[in-house]
């Protein structure tokens, strides 16, 4: 019994082989179905109300969590606070070395038609010196917080509408 034929390999068979890996490959990718978007940062959407009464609402309900505003530029209305211990907890401890975090929530307002749309971000500051580091945690229960907060505002000032999603 000759063992040397045993190990030859057949040219045809390797591009056969090769052809069904490829195809396999290629069925998987092509019927797996992509996810849905998701917004990746707290918002909504508010009918029947004024940017106004959209600030006022969001600066008397960021105040009742201890946050001060830290910037009011016409459509866009930052607050800030001591970052919370459960806020630090979450993140790897490199992202918030050193300095003094703070949590800040920045809502952008924005008029379209006859609705108001209100986005926030929400980060970890680090400042040191003259530099400052930010980490967005939008996607942490700080994120979940502050969306609570625009829902509630926009049943206190408006009517909410369905988030559109975008492609």
């Amino acid at each position: 019994m000759d063992h040397t034929t045993a190990m030859t390999w057949n040219p045809a068979h390797i591009r056969m082989l090769g052809f069904a890996a490829c195809a396999g490959l290629l069925f998987g990718c092509t019927s797996a179905t992509p996810p849905l978007p998701q917004p990746t940062n707290p918002q909504v959407t508010i009918s029947g109300t004024s940017l106004d009464r959209v600030k006022k609402a969001l600066v008397a309900e960021m105040s009742k969590r201890k946050f001060h505003v830290a910037k009011d530029g016409g459509q866009t209305l930052a607050f800030e606070q001591p970052a919370s211990k459960a806020a630090l907890e979450s993140l790897p401890s490199r992202a918030v070395r050193g300095g003094n975090p703070v949590e800040r929530v920045t809502f952008t307002i924005a008029s379209e038609k006859d609705d108001i749309q209100v986005s926030a971000d929400v980060t970890i500051l680090r400042k040191l010196a003259a530099m400052e580091g930010e980490t967005e945690i939008n996607q942490g229960p700080e994120g979940q917080s502050v969306q609570a907060i625009l829902d509630q505002i926009a049943s206190q000032v408006g009517t909410a509408k369905p988030i559109k999603k975008e492609n």
